[in-house]
């Protein structure tokens, strides 16, 4: 990126800021998850799209081919969950370099399938072109319903900031990647190196959350907790404070981090391509939440932080009692 365009969020802005007005029949256009557009049985269709770039997303010489076309499904159908949606149909486009091995090609479709088949998904059409570096792009279609329906616009001040499982582990599993020499347990290199590699959609957890509980707004963690969590503060013009301390974050990514010398709680709230949910509620609800989704997925939720009223700013409390300004990073 150039200094023009400082990041990723700011270009983002910029150009819908170029979009001419939607209809009425489009509920959500560009800037949350998914778009969203009302169907005339009263449900509402999702749609999404998100890339897998060579050299950006992944590195080829550490991933299978099945792996990338894995997670280039599991990326979107995060989008999808994030949204109180199923996902139903997909696009996929290939760009490919004219080097690949038609075994190649074979193996990172095979893993676009299977992906697609675990979570019911129909691959309808797409496209394949040649470039310099090998992309992945998926547009996904989902639906779901006005009920369930849930944006980044809609957390209200005095909501619990809320989100599923843990952070930092796909961060940590590219550090691992990128320092191979560093010494592990098996099990806990495996763990790491599979949320880096094949995250899972929390299809079954947003599911819960948007049936019978009152969550204001929701999102998924893949551009970092500050960022995404900046997302949510800017779409519901709020302020946020979250406790450093209150982050999951696993032991094993402790270790690496320490390893390393970097700090846990920055991998995990910088790290990114986690695909938890991030998600608002009132506190009235917490405790319901909680207990359903754990129910019901064996998925933990953590309270990590209260929605606050615009003018009060974003905000992180450290362990040391000291209040910074809310770390948000992407790209």
């Amino acid at each position: 990126m150039s200094k023009q365009n400082k990041s990723e969020f700011e270009l983002i802005r910029k150009l819908i800021n170029k979009l001419p007005a939607t209809s009425p029949e489009v509920i959500m256009g560009a800037g949350d998850d998914a778009g969203v557009i009302k169907q005339s049985y009263g449900s509402y269709l999702l749609a999404t799209t998100d890339s897998q770039v060579e050299g950006v997303h992944f590195l080829s010489q550490f991933t299978t081919p099945k792996d990338i076309g894995r997670k280039a499904v599991a990326v979107n159908a995060s989008d999808i969950a994030a949204m109180g949606g199923i996902p139903t149909y997909c696009l996929v486009s290939l760009i490919l370099q004219k080097t690949l091995q038609e075994t190649y090609i074979d193996d990172l479709y095979d893993g676009i399938i299977e992906e697609c088949k675990r979570y019911d998904i129909q691959i309808i059409g797409g496209n394949i072109s040649k470039g310099r570096e090998l992309v992945v792009d998926i547009f996904m279609l989902g639906q779901t319903t006005p009920s369930r329906l849930l944006l980044r616009k809609g957390a209200k001040p005095g909501d619990k900031i809320l989100m599923t499982g843990s952070l930092g582990e796909a961060a940590a599993g590219l550090q691992l990647l990128l320092n191979p020499k560093l010494e592990i347990k098996a099990e806990d290199r495996k763990a790491l190196l599979s949320r880096q590699f094949t995250p899972t959609p929390r299809l079954e957890e947003a599911r819960i959350i948007t049936s019978k509980h009152r969550a204001t707004s929701m999102i998924d963690i893949s551009d970092g907790l500050g960022a995404d969590l900046g997302h949510i503060c800017e779409s519901s013009k709020v302020g946020a404070r979250i406790y450093e301390e209150k982050i999951p974050v696993k032991q094993v990514v402790c270790e690496v981090a320490e390893k390393l010398k970097k700090n846990a709680w920055k991998l995990a709230i910088n790290g990114g391509e986690d695909y938890e949910l991030l998600f608002t509620a009132p506190e009235s609800e917490v405790a319901g939440i909680i207990s359903a989704v754990k129910q019901g997925s064996g998925t933990d939720v953590s309270v990590i932080g209260k929605i606050l009223p615009e003018e009060e700013g974003k905000w992180m409390v450290l362990k040391d009692g000291k209040t910074v300004p809310l770390p948000e990073k992407g790209w």
